[in-house]
């Protein structure tokens, strides 16, 4: 993704760039699953902890289920939700957030099946950080 973010994706993926709401995004696809990625620098005096704290203070309280891991480095958060859109068929939305010492990576992932969870997952806790 960068010289200091990776991710393994299980499948092969297409990619492109687009210019959102957060700056410059990676977009992942394949078909049934797409995740859009940015990444943020860590704020000068900010340890990962409170950026986290900071994230799950900003986490939908309509979450259909909760992941954190934060025995070790890079931190993890994350929160599942049904998304329903007018004029849309529902769909699965995993934000997940993962925090190393220089920054952290929002990589929102969607997906039409419920059992694509573990897949979206997967490539969640694949995303590393090289260390400084």
């Amino acid at each position: 993704m960068t010289q200091e973010w990776r991710v393994e994706l299980p499948d092969e993926y297409a990619e492109r760039y687009e210019t959102g709401e957060h700056g410059t995004e990676l977009v992942l696809w394949r078909p049934g699953i797409t995740c859009w990625t940015s990444i943020y620098d860590q704020k000068e005096g900010e340890t990962p902890a409170e950026t986290l704290a900071w994230r799950k203070s900003k986490a939908s309280k309509d979450a259909v289920q909760v992941f954190e891991f934060t025995d070790k480095p890079p931190l993890r958060f994350a929160y599942l939700l049904h998304e329903t859109q007018e004029d849309a068929p529902p769909r699965w939305g995993l934000y997940t957030f993962t925090f190393g010492e220089g920054g952290h990576v929002m990589m929102s992932i969607y997906f039409d099946r419920e059992e694509d969870l573990e897949p979206a997952k997967a490539i969640w806790l694949s995303i590393t950080d090289k260390p400084r």
